[in-house]
């Protein structure tokens, strides 16, 4: 019986000596993994969705504004953007949603140009169509014939996100504020038969 006994504590020990081996081996196989490498590439950003979309460009104001919102209206055209430039600013953020609603907008541009000399600075203000207020702004600045170019070429970094906000933003349904108005001019008209 003790034999018994005994080969089944020697099978027992060798398989857990066994298990134990083992198990350190995959510890150590874990500890000399390769190093990560120094250089990650950034995770790229997703694509800012605005194609189709339709925004309003007013007009800049300032000194050689033209050029500039020449320039951004050709960026914003090429990121599939459609642009209106037949609208004039409102007073309040109200009036701004409403139009956004009624023109099927997603946001306003807008643009602020000062030249001072050979220099000059512009200020370009992206406006909600969903909330009617800024959303974001972009400012630049250097030698005033080279600004459109720098504008073009840097903005949409700057300003596409919020574009891609806005756009999700007017994307989703949207409960209006006010009920549509109706007038009750007075009693209906009733035809009367002229020969009564």
């Amino acid at each position: 019986m003790f034999g018994w006994v005994a080969a089944l504590l020697s099978v027992a020990l060798l398989s857990g000596s066994t298990a134990v081996a083992a198990s350190k081996r995959i510890a150590h196989a874990k500890t000399k993994s390769k190093p990560a490498p120094k250089c990650v590439a950034a995770p790229k950003e997703e694509p800012i969705a605005v194609a189709g979309a339709k925004v309003a460009m007013f007009g800049f104001s300032g000194d050689d504004a033209e050029p500039i919102r020449r320039q951004i209206q050709h960026l914003f055209k090429s990121k599939g953007l459609k642009i209106n430039t037949a609208l004039r600013p409102v007073d309040s953020a109200e009036q701004y949603r409403e139009m956004a609603v009624t023109l099927n907008l997603i946001a306003y541009v807008e643009g602020e140009v000062e030249i001072d000399g050979a220099g000059g600075s512009v200020t370009i203000f992206i406006r909600s169509g969903t909330t009617g207020l800024r959303i974001a702004s972009a400012t630049f600045s250097g030698d005033r014939h080279e600004l459109a170019a720098n504008v073009g070429k840097e903005l949409w970094a700057g300003v596409g996100p919020a574009l891609g906000r806005a756009f999700a933003d007017a994307a989703k349904p949207r409960k209006l504020e006010h009920e549509p108005m109706r007038i009750n001019a007075g009693t209906p008209l009733t035809d009367s038969d002229p020969t009564d």
